[in-house]
């Protein structure tokens, strides 16, 4: 919504009255600002502080005991998924295959030799059998003896980035299942929010989430509800904020900047509504009671004026002799709800098309004429 601005005119100068004659001069009039009121579009919602994490995460380990004889990548690098990262020593292992991918080839040859001549009718079938299972073994051992060589590679088991490499340099000797270093791929982020239980109600998947870094300048990003927990945390027995529930987003990291274990701001979006809306510069507190001051014409309010037991009768009588469309300001009650981007929705006391002052508010008091000046557009 685009607020219908006048001018922001301040002049401080006191209003002075002239007693001279027994009845108080012409005033000037205070310049003040004002808005008109009309729709904005608020999205209520619901904010938590978390972390975020990649989708793509994982612990890099070796599948056996060895040495470490080669470092084929650096910290921080990236990486594609089956790409060798540690080479284990594997003389013994690689002997293993060489052998056994030997006596698979030879087999092969005799099986096929022994399946011709069989065809022809000079060997038996069971002759032709017995090659035919022994190049069948002898094949499932070279594919054993290459996945035992195939453990003597470390590799990246996802698309990703490099971790912190220190802990291993050449020479160690690294055990099976040991935590080498880690392989993160940020691309998608989930963010790992624990709702309050009051607020558990308006949450479901599917629902939009706002997520914001607390950096200078904050870096940005939607994503989607996309599991809510059934069931609550405890604070003993389950993780999370005690009395919670746990709530996933996941979100695409579009400028690549932000990063697994960084700090967020999330907003998860729980509906879109069009409502009246009042600047929060409009707005004052009197006994816990929010009001505004509207602009009316003083024809419109000249009955209360009169009827009023607050007002002097001296002033009484100079409104009384001010044109009827003299601007005049009317301090009004109001029904305001959640704060958001610098607006309240007005839920009651207030009309689309009312116009409120925006400045000098502390100076106002209801009956006061005031002079609002539009201010051009382009300003």
């Amino acid at each position: 919504m685009r607020w219908q601005a006048l001018s922001p005119s301040l002049p401080l100068a006191l209003l002075l009255v002239s007693c001279s004659s027994g009845e108080p001069q012409a005033r000037t009039p205070l310049t003040v600002q004002a808005v008109t009121v009309g729709e904005f579009r608020f999205a209520p919602g619901i904010e938590t502080i978390s972390t975020i994490e990649s989708t793509s995460n994982v612990v890099m380990r070796p599948q056996s005991d060895g040495r470490v004889v080669r470092i084929l990548a650096s910290e921080g690098q990236r990486v594609k998924a089956g790409q060798p990262i540690l080479v284990l020593d594997n003389v013994q292992e690689s002997a293993n295959y060489d052998s056994s991918r030997a006596e698979a080839i030879k087999d092969r040859v005799n099986a096929e030799r022994y399946i011709f001549l069989n065809e022809q009718g000079a060997v038996s079938t069971k002759d032709r059998d017995y090659y035919v299972t022994q190049a069948i073994q002898s094949r499932d051992q070279a594919r054993s003896s290459a996945a035992t060589l195939g453990y003597k590679f470390v590799t990246a088991p996802i698309d990703g980035e490099l971790g912190n490499l220190d802990s291993v340099k050449l020479g160690d000797y690294v055990r099976q299942g040991q935590a080498i270093t880690g392989i993160v791929n940020n691309s998608t982020l989930w963010t790992l929010m624990d709702v309050p239980a009051t607020q558990a109600s308006q949450v479901r998947v599917g629902l939009p989430v706002q997520v914001e870094s607390q950096g200078s300048p904050p870096v940005k990003g939607i994503g989607r509800v996309v599991f809510v927990s059934p069931y609550f945390a405890t604070g003993t027995t389950t993780p999370g904020t005690p009395n919670t529930v746990l709530v996933k987003a996941v979100f695409p990291n579009l400028t690549g900047q932000l990063r697994t274990g960084q700090f967020v701001r999330n907003r998860i979006i729980t509906g879109v509504s069009d409502q009246l809306a009042v600047p929060v510069q409009a707005v004052m507190m009197q006994a816990q009671q929010p009001f505004v001051y509207r602009v009316l014409p003083l024809y419109t309010v000249l009955p209360r004026i009169k009827a009023s037991d607050q007002l002097p009768a001296a002033e009484k009588r100079r409104l009384q002799k001010l044109p009827g469309t003299t601007p005049v300001v009317v301090q009004t009650p109001v029904r305001l709800g959640q704060l958001q981007n610098n607006a309240f929705p007005v839920l009651s006391g207030l009309a689309k098309g009312d116009q409120v002052v925006v400045s000098n508010t502390a100076l106002l008091r209801s009956g006061l004429p005031v002079k609002v000046i539009p201010v051009d557009p382009g300003s």
